[in-house]
C-alpha cells in the first residue's frame, strides 16, 4: 500500500507546479489562474490527507526519540545565516510589523495549501505528531494539530474554526529555525547534493530559499535550471553561474512581478554572500 501512494504522490503532486499557461493552454495566464488553483485544491484534497495519514501512522509507530525531528543540525551540516531567515521573513510575510498587523492569525494561501500560520507553516501538509512536537509551547498546540491533513477547497472551508488562534512574531521565529529550517535544509542538501556544504553562505542561504518557495524536485522542464545548479555551478564553485541559473527562473512566473523579485533576491544572496 505504501508504495502505490509514493507512486501516486510522484505522479500527481507535480502537477501542482505546472503553469498557468502550460496547463490551459487556450486561456489567457489571467483567466487561467482561477483554474489552476482549482485544480490544485482537487488534487490535494484528493491524495494528500491519505499521504498525511500514511506518515502518521509511520511516526507513531517509530520510538518518541526518533519520531521528533532533532532541534539543530550538526555543526558541519550546512546552516541558514541571518541574512538568509531575513530573506524567509521578508517573502513570507513581509515584516514583523505587517505580521503583527495582520498576520497574527492561521490564513489558507489558496490552491494545495493547508492551514498556515507563521512564516509559512502549512498545517495541512505536516502530521499531527509534526505539529504537536514543532509547536509545543503553544498553549493551542492540540487545535492546530487538528489541521493535519486539511489541505486545498477543505482547508478553505475549515479555516474559520481555526482563526481565532493567535500566535506570536517569536514563537513563529523559534519553530522555524529549530524545526523548519533543519528540514527545509536536508530537504535543500538532498537535493543539490553534498556539494552544497562547501559553498559560500549566500549560495546556501539562496538555495535554501529556492527550495523553501519551490520544493526540491529536479524532474522536468521546470526545473532545468536547479539541475543546472546541481551539475554545473556547485560543482565548479560558481556563485555567478548560480545567480543566473536563479535569475533564469523567471521565465516561468512572466506575468507575476513578486515571483520574479523573489528569484531576483534569491540571485542577489548568491552573488553577495560571504
Amino acid at each position: 500500500m505504501m508504495r502505490v501512494w509514493i507512486l501516486a504522490l510522484g505522479v500527481m503532486l507535480p502537477a501542482c507546479g505546472v503553469s498557468p499557461r502550460a496547463a490551459v493552454p487556450a486561456v489567457s495566464t489571467q483567466a487561467a489562474a482561477p483554474l489552476v488553483a482549482v485544480a490544485q485544491g482537487a488534487i490535494a484534497d484528493a491524495v494528500v490527507p491519505a499521504a498525511v495519514a500514511l506518515r502518521e501512522s509511520v511516526q507513531a509507530a517509530l520510538p518518541v526519540a526518533a519520531a521528533v525531528p532533532a532541534v539543530s543540525p550538526a555543526s558541519h551540516d550546512p546552516r541558514l545565516s541571518d541574512a538568509g531567515l531575513a530573506h524567509i521573513v521578508r517573502w513570507e510575510i513581509t515584516s514583523e510589523a505587517r505580521y503583527n498587523r495582520s498576520l497574527t492569525h492561521p490564513v489558507w494561501p489558496g490552491g494545495a495549501s493547508g492551514i498556515t500560520w507563521c512564516i509559512g507553516y502549512d498545517g495541512g501538509h505536516q502530521t499531527a505528531h509534526t505539529i504537536r512536537a514543532d509547536w509545543r509551547a503553544h498553549a493551542q498546540a492540540d487545535l492546530l494539530a487538528q489541521t493535519s491533513g486539511i489541505v486545498g477547497t477543505t482547508a478553505r472551508r475549515a479555516l474559520p474554526q481555526y482563526r481565532d488562534i493567535t500566535t506570536a512574531f517569536q514563537s513563529c521565529v523559534d519553530v522555524f529555525q529549530a524545526s523548519s529550517a533543519p528540514t527545509y535544509m536536508r530537504a535543500t542538501e538532498r537535493a543539490y547534493g553534498a556539494a552544497l556544504r562547501d559553498q559560500p553562505q549566500g549560495v546556501i542561504d539562496a538555495l535554501f530559499g529556492n527550495t523553501y518557495n519551490r520544493g526540491g524536485s529536479m524532474v522536468g522542464m521546470r526545473n532545468r535550471e536547479k539541475r543546472a545548479i546541481r551539475d554545473d555551478c556547485l560543482p565548479a564553485h560558481d556563485r555567478a553561474c548560480v545567480a543566473t541559473q536563479l535569475r533564469a527562473m523567471k521565465r516561468l512566473w512572466p506575468d507575476v512581478p513578486g515571483l520574479q523579485a523573489r528569484r531576483e533576491s534569491e540571485a542577489r544572496l548568491a552573488e553577495g554572500g560571504a
